[in-house]
């Protein structure tokens, strides 16, 4: 953590059009700092081992076609440690997560690969801090790669061609360029393939991060946090007229289960 007259950068107030994200807790006399100690760390119970790397991308790849995203990627990284460290592994609810399939129950929001991944590094990183800066770097990873470049030991639904770059986390966006590109629709097999492979990257990313943190004992962060805060003023990216733009679906005039 980079310092400044006693604060780490977490305790700065930025300046204007900047955000703190929670770096002060207001009170009667007024505004009081807290340090990272206090605000930014705390006990875990779920310790972390190196992983194999490619023994996670199986493993999530394998349990996509039952789990789905969220939940296979929560697999792949929880699955080895049940053995390998037992403990509160053992009776982890991998599965409580399922919800986070489709960007969220099927919203197409922040695509739940990430999401599983999230809650992971959320559970066996203490230092907040860290952990923030490690999902960064998963997002711009996602967001700015290639995939999936993720080749199983065997093809369990499909074949497939492209690779894309989805240019954001959003999961309908990212699905959406590369059905596209493959030429094929949503509730296809081909589709199904692509993002149990992209979940298998994203798990493996994920594991490649955390084994240089425990390794090191230090995590170098790629990314600038909170970028397009700092760079917008508020929580956003740059595309997005990749859905507002002239091509935006038009809302359905009803829906069964909804009363206007």
């Amino acid at each position: 953590m980079e310092r400044q007259e006693g604060l780490t950068r977490r305790d700065l107030i930025l300046s204007a059009g900047k955000v703190v994200a929670g770096a002060a807790i207001i009170t009667a006399g007024g505004l009081t700092l807290v340090s990272d100690a206090e605000a930014y760390k705390y006990n875990t119970q779920y310790k972390y081992k190196k992983l194999n790397v490619n023994e996670v991308g199986q493993i999530t790849y394998d349990n996509y076609f039952k789990r789905w995203c969220c939940s296979s990627v929560l697999a792949g990284l929880v699955e080895p440690l049940k053995k390998t460290v037992g403990g509160t592994w053992k009776n982890f609810p991998i599965d409580a997560y399922k919800w986070a399939h489709g960007g969220f129950a099927g919203w197409g929001t922040l695509c739940g690969a990430l999401t599983g991944a999230g809650i992971f590094i959320g559970l066996v990183v203490k230092d907040t801090d860290i952990a923030e800066a490690m999902t960064n770097d998963l997002a711009f990873y996602y967001a700015y790669t290639e995939l999936p470049s993720f080749t199983p030991k065997k093809i369990l639904k499909s074949e497939i061609k492209h690779k894309t770059i989805a240019g954001t986390p959003i999961c309908h966006i990212s699905v959406g360029r590369w059905m596209r590109a493959e030429g094929v629709g949503f509730l296809t097999n081909a589709r199904a393939e692509r993002c149990a492979r992209l979940s298998a990257n994203i798990a493996m990313e994920a594991a490649r991060m955390l084994n240089e943190w425990i390794e090191n004992g230090k995590y170098r962060a790629k990314h600038t946090p909170l970028f397009n805060v700092v760079s917008n003023g508020i929580t956003s990216q740059h595309n997005c007229m990749d859905c507002h733009g002239n091509f935006v679906p038009s809302a359905r005039e009803t829906y069964n289960t909804l009363k206007k």
